[in-house]
């Protein structure tokens, strides 16, 4: 049986990221559903974003949120010897985590040095 949605569907999940997802945190640790404040709590860096940082495009049938990369931001605490590094995006007027993902380096982070975001895309997938 064939299964399919509307792009504009698939869009409004990617929408409300690039809309309200105001600030970029790099976290130390995260755990699936974490609260707003344990996130914010766990956050090393963070960079304020604007609608702008974030493009929306189509891989196939899919449509795809890309965020923009941010380069020399200034860590505000150290990571710990060994990190488990995540990228979460936050609505920060709402307190809301809008969406989470990983960040593979897992490098040590010392407060005061240089971070530097990569771009990463967030896929909204037709149903399988």
């Amino acid at each position: 049986m064939a299964k399919w949605v509307d792009s504009d569907v698939l869009d409004l999940g990617i929408n409300r990221i690039k809309t309200n997802a105001n600030v970029m945190h790099l976290l130390k640790a995260y755990a699936a559903g974490d609260s707003y404040a344990t996130v914010v709590g766990n956050s090393i860096a963070n960079q304020a974003m604007v609608s702008g940082d974030y493009t929306l495009g189509s891989s196939g049938s899919n449509r795809t949120l890309t965020v923009a990369a941010k380069s020399g931001v200034t860590a505000s605490a150290n990571s710990g010897a060994s990190p488990n590094l995540h990228i979460a995006f936050v609505d920060s007027t709402n307190s809301k985590v809008l969406w989470v993902t990983d960040e593979t380096s897992d490098q040590v982070v010392t407060a005061g040095n240089t971070v530097n975001f990569p771009s990463v895309v967030y896929t909204s997938q037709q149903p399988t």
